[in-house]
């Protein structure tokens, strides 16, 4: 019997085509051919119009007529919809009945709080959870005044059961981004409903979700992060459409929102960059692609994969800072010149230039650099004298008086003001305890080959261990240069060297046993290295009744 060519085969049109059936004829346009005549590829035909969805795209259906025919249309959003409910019961009910400060419910809502205050803080983490924790609050109508002191009973003031409810949205809305994203991988029903249950189920995340902490806003941006990059996927047959621009930038910004909340979100961030080098090296090795559309795909990814969390990471930071512009307990943890322009910071007060007889406070310009800090204390091991830190908190034990050496004529309140300039030789003392800034040839508790520098003697007992010789770096005002003689306050960087060893003051973040209350150790390095800024000290705070101050009223001006 012969064949009826008037007949045509119809085949289901791949993923991301306008739907329905091709024709053979179709088909065969679709088709392209080496020279021998030989199908090699089948490419999919790239559409014209907007795409939605990178699954098979079904008809649109006519506008509902009754509420039975729009459940009938909508009957794929109704399971999602009711575990959504039951994710609300579990993440709501009673959730107000653990009436006092819970676990981290200490760190995070004294967080929140000093941003209703607008104090500034130091923590390791990003701002971006902290700061939502300060919008709830500041939703629900909280004041910042209660110190969420662990275990402490809430008071009537802190509405901390709506404070609760707007945190715990976050950990609700991980069942629906559970089920949608099982929807978008491809998985059977039974699969998204097996899914769902997980995540409604899973006691951890529910727990965690009921609290005012970071965890559910890390999972939800960590879900939403998964579920862009599954409908980006599902984008891929439509490169460069709106859709698929749409779905990568959000995947961006949400790397950016999840690793703004804790740097364990770079985890997911790491399942991003495994399937974007898969991706392209799928691309690289279809010969089919010109070298134009291999470089507008890696142009694309580098926007919206790096450049853009990037962006949302820098802007969270601005954000934080515009926000926490007055002084507050994070101040130490931060440059001296950083700290003078908080609202409410005294360093204007500081006298300008440094004389003998002046009490100063010491920072450290290293990376994590605090204030040299001595106490009572004394080392359990080497010379057993006072020890010597570095501490990122300003009380009383931070405060040096700068005095002559033993050599030189004692100190006279009544004699004329004489300028602490580069080259001076100079004994600090330790103001609360009157010993003196010392070191010796003993190793340093932790850094062996250095020094140990540690507080001796008194007002009137000391050796030549205690003479330090002033050496200026720079001075932020006065520039470099052998023209910057005098020191000042805030801007000028110095070293210490000292007189009898030529060794060099210096914290570099080694940390001293609970013995020296895990506080930095401070030691005297043996090498001269000028690029060693743990060497770099600035003076931060400067009293002195003989000297003017900066400047009244209002912030530290250059």
């Amino acid at each position: 019997m012969a064949e009826d060519t008037s007949a045509r085969r119809r085949i289901a049109r791949g993923p991301g085509s306008s739907g329905g059936f091709m024709s053979e004829d179709e088909q065969e346009k679709e088709a392209r051919y080496d020279d021998e005549g030989k199908d090699v590829y089948s490419k999919q035909r790239f559409t014209t119009g907007r795409v939605h969805s990178g699954r098979i795209h079904k008809p649109y259906s006519p506008p509902p007529t009754s509420i039975t025919e729009f459940i009938q249309q909508n009957s794929e959003h109704v399971p999602p919809a009711i575990y959504t409910l039951l994710s609300c019961w579990t993440r709501f009910h009673k959730i107000g009945l653990a009436n006092m400060v819970v676990w981290d419910e200490a760190h995070f809502g004294k967080f929140g709080s000093h941003y209703l205050k607008r104090e500034f803080y130091f923590d390791v983490h990003p701002p971006l959870g902290k700061m939502l924790v300060g919008l709830v609050g500041l939703l629900t109508g909280y004041d910042g005044g209660f110190e969420f002191k662990s275990g402490e009973v809430y008071p009537a003031s802190v509405p901390y059961v709506a404070m609760r409810v707007l945190v715990a949205m976050y950990g609700v809305a991980l069942v629906p981004l559970g089920w949608y994203t099982a929807v978008e991988l491809g998985m059977s029903t039974w699969a998204c409903h097996l899914v769902a249950l997980m995540v409604l189920c899973d006691v951890a995340w529910l727990c965690i979700s009921r609290f005012i902490l970071l965890d559910s806003m890390l999972l939800f941006f960590t879900f939403t992060t998964v579920f862009f990059l599954t409908k980006f996927h599902n984008q891929q047959y439509h490169s460069f459409s709106f859709d698929w621009w749409m779905w990568l930038a959000m995947t961006g910004i949400s790397i950016g929102c999840v690793t703004s909340v804790k740097w364990v979100g770079f985890f997911v961030t790491a399942v991003v960059g495994l399937y974007t080098i898969e991706d392209l090296w799928d691309k690289f090795g279809d010969l089919r692609m010109s070298t134009r559309d291999q470089l507008r795909h890696w142009g694309a990814r580098v926007l919206c994969l790096i450049i853009l969390p990037i962006l949302v990471y820098m802007t969270t930071f601005k954000i934080h800072f515009l926000i926490l512009n007055h002084t507050g307990p994070g101040d130490a943890q931060m440059s001296s010149l950083f700290q003078a322009h908080l609202v409410g910071n005294d360093f204007y007060k500081n006298p300008l230039e440094i004389a003998y007889g002046s009490k100063i406070t010491l920072k450290s310009m290293g990376w994590g650099g605090g204030l040299l800090h001595s106490h009572v204390q004394t080392y359990p091991l080497g010379s057993g004298q006072q020890q010597v830190t570095c501490y990122h908190y300003k009380d009383e034990n931070n405060e040096w008086i700068v005095l002559p050496t033993w050599e030189a004529p004692d100190y006279n309140p009544n004699n004329p003001l004489r300028l602490l300039m580069h080259g001076d030789v100079v004994r600090l003392q330790h103001g609360p305890t009157t010993r003196n800034l010392h070191t010796h040839p003993i190793p340093a508790p932790i850094t062996k080959m250095n020094n140990e520098v540690s507080c001796y003697g008194n007002s009137s007992v000391g050796d030549v261990y205690d003479n330090w010789v002033v050496e200026i770096v720079d001075d932020m005002r006065q520039g470099k240069g052998a023209h910057v003689t005098r020191v000042h306050s805030l801007t000028s960087r110095l070293r210490f060297r000292h007189q009898t060893l030529g060794c060099y003051l210096r914290a570099a973040n080694a940390v001293l046993p609970q013995w020296g209350f895990k506080q930095v150790e401070v030691s005297c390095v043996k090498e001269n290295d000028p690029s060693d800024t743990h060497t770099y000290w600035n003076v931060e705070s400067h009293w002195n009744d003989r000297r003017a101050c900066r400047g009244v009223g209002g912030n530290f001006r250059f």
